[in-house]
């Protein structure tokens, strides 16, 4: 019968809590803690105001009226107005620190998704705008965690708190703050979905001004020579003036909200001074010579006014704060949501790790076509279909172990598809793949991809010295093992000129260096790997000839006795591989045009 209550209920909660709703509270919760001890100064914080009010109330009207105060009275109400001071700064930096641990913890768990996504990362968005969501929109979150999610427990606090303490004393006073305080919270409401439309414009414009600053800077030397600069400036500016528009949507929007919470709560307070001021002068319609209220309590009731609005003030004022959160949360969930494979394929079914692999110890292939347990690599009938169009064609082929293949093949028939799966960033391929006989869903990815070496067209760099980038990732070599990757790279010969040598600056895009250059670093860096094997693709690629048969006669010497898939066009022959496979749209074939599939 629970069951059945709970699976009447499931619906109705789905559709009240939103994906974004959800996953904001699920980072929330993991500083539960601290949020509690926020709670906690918070409710001191609601009692040291209504007792600073009673304490002011009490010395104001002695005031008036006996031209004297109690000073107990008096130190009272300092105290209390300390006390208010130190739990609302305690509350704050607790606060503060709740959202900067969920922060850090989500940027993190970010950047290791699109780290094990890999080229995978590219389905979601560019680069530029994928850095945008991890840095940007991670921090448009601070708002709602150390500000809106604590106010939410105030608002409901605060109100309750002088609720109570005002029904005993006025009747009127108690329903003009009942009536009053929803109009508040409605128009909150009203404007606060206009903020999150306008927000949600405002990060797509963002995106695609990252999008487009980043292309441009990487082609910007193009550009020149096409003499075609003015209209890229243009274009960017177009964007600019774009992203400045919303912006400036979102404050109205933030200032429209405020200045009307601010009018709501100074209508209602006017209302209870207005109704006080007549109570003390006997001048009210329904209850005239008589006063509904003492001198002390009209002060009491008129200094807990302002404070029960300010809290629907500023959860109004912050209310923007929660659109803008589950606007960036959309964003964010969309790459937490991308599949990756370390979900299915980079798990470790048993005991069978990397280590297994390389000391050749073969297991039953248990699978329909017989595995060749001597092979390094075996694809049997493994292909590549997505959205009913073939990204690789099904292909059987056997990679000997210290064995180099060139794959080459016209453009567009999976040649750096099947590099991906080999590297473990892709899991909707078909078919079945084995490592020294054991299959590659039984393996560590992280293992598997320590024992790879992986040279992309494009080597990607990151802003700092040579030497950084080409320790990058990896565990740090002695000087003598460095010393020899620049020389059997024959990276040697040009640092040597260099004014900074290994400490010369390098930029994302390898500026300073040239397009050789910046291979023969790449290959240094695999060198300095230790890698087992070897996996490039079109590393010749945008090189003229000169430069392109150098670069190859380099990999022909380092790689002796490495296993080594190397893609690239019939335009860079690579005469000195062991097998030479054309891949085409019906399967893979030796260069005499002798199919093996």
């Amino acid at each position: 019968m629970s069951k059945n209550k709970e699976a009447k209920k499931s619906p109705r909660a789905s559709r009240v809590k939103t994906p974004e709703v959800s996953f904001l509270d699920t980072l929330s919760n993991q500083q539960s803690s601290k949020y509690r001890w926020a709670q906690g100064f918070g409710f001191l914080f609601a009692v040291a105001l209504v007792l600073q009010a009673w304490a002011f109330a009490h010395v104001f009207s002695d005031m008036a009226l006996h031209q004297s105060f109690s000073l107990s009275l008096l130190c009272l109400g300092l105290f209390a107005l300390l006390l208010r001071a130190l739990a609302s700064f305690a509350r704050e930096r607790i606060c503060t620190s709740a959202s900067r641990d969920i922060r850090y913890g989500l940027r993190h768990k970010l950047v290791s998704h699109l780290t094990e996504l890999g080229p995978a990362r590219l389905r979601i968005e560019e680069d530029a705008a994928l850095s945008t969501r991890v840095y940007e929109q991670v921090d448009a979150l601070d708002d709602f965690f150390s500000r809106y999610k604590p106010q939410v427990f105030m608002v409901t606090l605060i109100p309750c708190v002088i609720l109570l303490s005002v029904v005993s004393i006025s009747w009127i006073a108690f329903f003009v703050f009942i009536l009053t305080a929803p109009l508040v919270i409605v128009f909150m409401i009203f404007v606060g979905h206009k903020a999150a439309q306008a927000n949600r414009r405002q990060f797509n414009v963002l995106a695609m001004l990252s999008n487009q600053f980043m292309d441009l800077s990487q082609g910007l030397a193009e550009l020149k020579r096409l003499n075609r600069t003015d209209e890229a400036r243009d274009r960017l500016s177009f964007s600019a003036e774009s992203y400045q528009k919303t912006t400036m949507g979102v404050l109205v929007l933030a200032f429209l909200s405020t200045a009307t919470l601010e009018l709501f709560a100074s209508l209602s307070i006017a209302m209870i001074a207005l109704y006080l001021g007549l109570g003390l002068l006997e001048a009210l319609p329904w209850q005239q010579g008589t006063s509904p209220v003492t001198l002390m309590q009209a002060m009491f009731l008129l200094l807990l006014a302002p404070e029960f609005y300010l809290p629907l003030r500023q959860l109004g004022n912050d209310y923007h704060a929660k659109q803008k959160a589950e606007a960036a949360a959309t964003d964010l969930l969309e790459i937490l949501n991308t599949t990756t494979t370390a979900t299915t394929a980079g798990v470790n079914s048993g005991s069978d790790s990397i280590l297994d692999i390389f000391l050749d110890t073969p297991a039953d292939s248990g699978g329909s076509e017989a595995i060749n347990t001597q092979a390094f690599l075996s694809l049997r009938k493994v292909g590549w279909l997505e959205s009913g169009r073939h990204r690789l064609a099904p292909i059987s082929v056997d990679v000997l172990e210290g064995q180099r293949v060139w794959l080459s093949g016209e453009s567009g028939v999976g040649k750096s598809s099947l590099l991906h799966l080999l590297l473990g960033f892709e899991e909707a391929y078909q078919g079945e793949f084995y490592v020294k006989g054991r299959p590659f869903q039984a393996l560590d990815l992280s293992e598997w991809r320590a024992k790879l070496a992986w040279l992309p067209q494009t080597p990607e760099w990151v802003n700092g010295s040579i030497k950084r980038n080409l320790l990058l990732g990896i565990e740090m070599p002695t000087e003598e093992a460095l010393q020899e990757a620049l020389c059997k790279s024959h990276c040697d010969d040009f640092i040597r000129v260099l004014p900074n040598g290994l400490e010369t600056p390098l930029t994302e895009l390898g500026s300073g260096l040239s397009g050789g250059q910046m291979q023969r670093l790449s290959i240094a860096r695999a060198l300095l790997s230790q890698a087992d094997v070897w996996l490039l693709d079109e590393p010749c690629s945008g090189l003229d000839k000169e430069t392109a048969d150098a670069v190859l006669e380099t990999l022909n010497q380092v790689s002796k006795g490495k296993t080594l898939l190397i893609v690239s066009h019939d335009t860079h022959p690579i005469m000195w591989a062991d097998k030479h496979w054309a891949l085409s749209k019906r399967g893979v074939y030796e260069k005499n045009n002798q199919t093996i599939t």
